[in-house]
């Protein structure tokens, strides 16, 4: 797999997560992932499909909320802990052997404070539904937590399935354990050593960091070879997720190879200033009481497979789809036979943009005239985040999704004239909800009574003026432009600005889309520019 590289700037992206999706490993005991189709293209010309998880699947980010009854959970962590400097340690572990203090002080590059610290055991190659991924593998000592902790690390992450040894979990004998009832046996029988004496503590590096707010990333892979011992700035931005213990997440790598972008200090700033970078977060919050589009697929829900009051640890498991919330729609979810959600080049996601004020109201239509006018002025590579004013209203009521308004095929075709390389947008769809099912398209009308409030209105079926399907979808998707729907958040904050924008959807081979979070990067010195 090689590395992505913005031909725009240069930049070099590196994915080093492992994918998600049907058959992703699971902790043993753990429910596996689920997935089945909501709609079908031959039947309803979408494809949509349900899932069911736990966030602690594939490549994942821990909350102290996890381990930590009462912390911070997933959604709630600030952002700055996930973008910014990365130390990536290469210390190659065997079988059952132990990181330590001294391994992490010889390694190179040198950990500084602020930095996240990414560790290379060497074990992602084996990256597998076995029991010598999850049974057999290096852990994480205490002393080494703690060491971590004192060198001021800002986020912690491993290519092991658990940050913690193997033995000092409930894989062996300690709390809802033992999950593999021959393991301490049989770590006894080959390494001559009293397991019990040797991991007294469950779980004690994990619990240590995530006490001290320090998240974790679990199950590192991908292209975590071509980065280790080296410096890299590094984006890991897990869902909004108001209660949740953990997230999916798509760790990202980030390097220039000309020499000319870098982050320094814990921001990008200029010389002889103090401050620091500042991190917008642009999505809307995530969890069991979202509101979500009034189409076919009504589930979503949530149960608690552990709880602290029993297990000491919480883990959720829900049931839901993608598009729901702030999230990425990607070409198969409108068109048959085209890119999944990781077809996208890396290099799509993260960039300099515009954040633009486009006030529209109800039914109202984002022309290419509003789109010329727009300040600061879109220019070709641009991110861009449409604000209409409608994030305002965004909930569980008409106004937000069947009266708001929208793109529609002319400002479609003229971003995709203008060459921007990722479009955000403040309403229900990234098209006009006119031009959806809710009326006379596809499988439509959901609400058939739009049409005639809008003859009453304008004296004119819908369809004489939005004759097309979805064709702000169609365009900009065909034409491998991201589309995010439902951003919100501080977006009246950097409104009128030009500033750096990412949103990293999951590694979901297949997907026809994929929650994000949507950040927006500022930097005081105005030196932060791709």
């Amino acid at each position: 797999m090689a590395n992505s590289i913005d031909p725009q700037t240069g930049l070099s992206f590196f994915d080093l997560s492992h994918p998600w999706g049907h058959g992703t490993p699971v902790w043993p005991g753990f429910p596996g992932v689920v997935l089945e189709r909501g709609s079908f293209h031959a039947m309803q010309g979408t494809l949509t499909q349900r899932f069911s998880t736990v966030m602690h699947a594939s490549t994942h980010v821990n909350a102290p909320l996890h381990l930590v009854a009462g912390a911070k959970s997933v959604g709630s962590v600030p952002l700055e802990h996930f973008f910014g400097n990365a130390s990536v340690l290469a210390i190659p572990k065997g079988k059952w052997e132990l990181v330590e203090p001294e391994d992490l002080e010889n390694a190179k590059p040198k950990v500084q404070r602020g930095d996240t610290v990414i560790i290379n055991t060497g074990w992602h190659h084996k990256y597998s539904d076995s029991q010598e991924y999850f049974a057999h593998a290096p852990g994480l000592s205490e002393a080494a937590a703690k060491w971590l902790v004192e060198k001021g690390a800002k986020l912690v992450c491993m290519d092991t399935a658990a940050i913690d040894h193997p033995l000092a979990t409930s894989l062996a004998q300690h709390r809802n354990g033992p999950i593999l009832r021959r393991l301490a046996a049989q770590y006894q029988k080959e390494t001559g050593k009293d397991p019990q004496k040797e991991f007294p503590k469950w779980q004690p590096a994990h619990r240590l960091l995530l006490e001290a707010g320090i998240p974790t990333i679990e199950e590192v892979g991908g292209q975590l070879d071509l980065v280790s011992d080296q410096r890299i700035t590094v984006a890991a931005l897990p869902w909004r997720w108001k209660e949740g213990d953990a997230s999916i997440v798509r760790l990202v790598g980030i390097k220039d190879q000309r020499g000319d972008y870098q982050i320094e200090n814990g921001g990008r700033v200029g010389k002889g200033s103090d401050e620091k970078m500042k991190i917008h977060d642009l999505t809307h919050e995530w969890g069991h009481d979202i509101p979500f589009w009034p189409g076919k697929n009504p589930i979503h829900e949530f149960r608690r497979f552990q709880y602290h009051a029993r297990d000491d640890a919480q883990v959720l498991h829900f049931t839901t789809v993608m598009h729901r919330g702030t999230h990425m729609d990607c070409p198969i979810h409108v068109l048959p036979n085209t890119a999944d959600i990781t077809d996208f080049d890396l290099w799509k996601f993260f960039g300099t943009g515009v954040a633009v004020s486009i006030p529209k109201a109800r039914w109202e239509v984002i022309t290419p005239d509003d789109l010329e006018q727009a300040r600061p002025k879109i220019e070709p590579g641009d991110i861009v985040m449409i604000n209409t004013g409608y994030h305002k209203k965004y909930g569980d009521n008409s106004s937000y999704h069947a009266y708001s308004p929208g793109l529609y095929k002319e400002a479609a075709d003229w971003l995709v004239w203008r060459g921007v390389k990722m479009v955000g947008i403040d309403v229900q769809a990234l098209d006009h909800p006119l031009g959806t099912y809710l009326a006379d398209h596809g499988p439509g009308p959901f609400q058939p009574h739009l049409n005639d409030e809008y003859k009453a209105e304008t004296g004119r079926d819908i369809i004489d003026d939005f004759p097309l399907w979805e064709p702000a979808h169609k365009t900009l998707l065909a034409n491998g432009i991201p589309g995010i729907e439902n951003i919100g958040g501080a977006l009246d904050d950097v409104t009128g600005r030009r500033l750096t924008f990412m949103a990293f959807p999951w590694r979901w081979t297949g997907g026809d889309g994929s929650g994000v979070r949507v950040a927006a990067v500022e930097d005081p010195s105005q030196n932060f520019r791709i």
